[in-house]
């Protein structure tokens, strides 16, 4: 087999971030075929081109999910693998991988009913957070301080899914965690940036939200976290969220995004998060023509 420097991007559209990673790989040389979400995937037997990677990009969970499982089956390696998809992209799923392997996240339960809520939020101390299993950019997410809150919740949610097709849902303890969270983006194995979202006016600390950042420097905690997920995981591009507990005084994982987005937040760090995903890229195809090469000589 000859070296093969081509991937797929399978992209919704494409945007500012996908546009630099092109850039990057274009420079790199490495040939990059773009793939959008209402295209036909090459995994037929007769029209399968020879790309080394694909590189999944894809707004939506679910057409990340499916279309990595359908290139994963057709022989082609994708970044990221299904598995890190299928973990990331489900918050309960997520949150029992994580506790079965020891990392270090808010104390939590999965709620099948709405009258589990109520044992959580007591259990939680009359405060706690509610995430759907798959959502992004904060949707769906709310906080309950108390049962009067919670009734509400509950109601509102009743109007326009009275046959609770929502649930599961996880319930998760609150983080006295300041005005900030922490997103830590790794690539390869490598934890790249780490930077401060800070909001004085929302709880959620999303950049789309209004969220200021604060570059911070990786420190041996958050180092040891980044590399104990990547154990889970597997290598790949991830944007970690992490909380500093002010109780408990340590840092816990609040989320792992699959597709972390960069596109206001490493014009206030410097660091060029396209450059690294191409340079892993080419590391990933680099790594797979040496195996082939290899093969071929024996």
């Amino acid at each position: 087999m000859e070296n093969n420097n081509a991937i797929l991007l399978c992209v919704t559209k494409m945007r500012e971030e996908e546009q630099r990673i092109v850039d990057h790989l274009g420079q790199l040389g490495i040939r990059v075929t773009v793939n959008l979400d209402s295209m036909e995937l090459p995994v037929g037997a007769s029209d399968a081109p020879p790309f080394g990677l694909a590189l999944i990009r894809c707004l939506s969970q679910k057409n990340a999910l499916s279309r990595t499982q359908l290139l994963e089956l057709a022989g082609i390696e994708t970044l990221n693998s299904a598995k890190a998809i299928t973990i990331c992209t489900n918050k309960i799923h997520q949150a029992i991988v994580f506790i079965k392997h020891g990392i270090p996240q808010p104390r939590y339960q999965v709620a099948f009913t709405p009258a589990k809520l109520f044992d959580a939020l007591r259990d939680f101390g009359d405060i706690c957070v509610i995430k759907p299993a798959t959502s992004s950019w904060g949707r769906g997410i709310a906080r309950m301080t108390g049962k009067e809150c919670l009734e509400g919740w509950i109601a509102a949610r009743e109007s326009v899914d009275p046959s609770h097709q929502s649930f599961p849902v996880l319930v998760q303890e609150y983080v006295e965690k300041g005005d900030y969270d922490i997103r830590v983006v790794i690539v390869g194995r490598k934890p790249i940036v780490a930077f401060r979202r800070v909001s004085a006016e929302n709880w959620k600390t999303n950049t789309h939200l209004g969220a200021e950042i604060e570059p911070i420097e990786i420190n041996g905690e958050i180092a040891a976290i980044c590399e104990d997920l990547v154990g889970v995981l597997g290598e790949g591009i991830y944007g970690a969220d992490l909380f500093f507990d002010y109780k408990q005084l340590r840092y816990v994982v609040c989320e792992v995004n699959q597709n972390p987005e960069f596109a206001k937040s490493w014009k206030v760090h410097g660091v060029d998060v396209a450059y690294h995903i191409a340079e892993y890229v080419k590391e990933k195809i680099g790594q797979k023509n040496k195996v082939n090469v290899t093969v071929n000589s024996q």
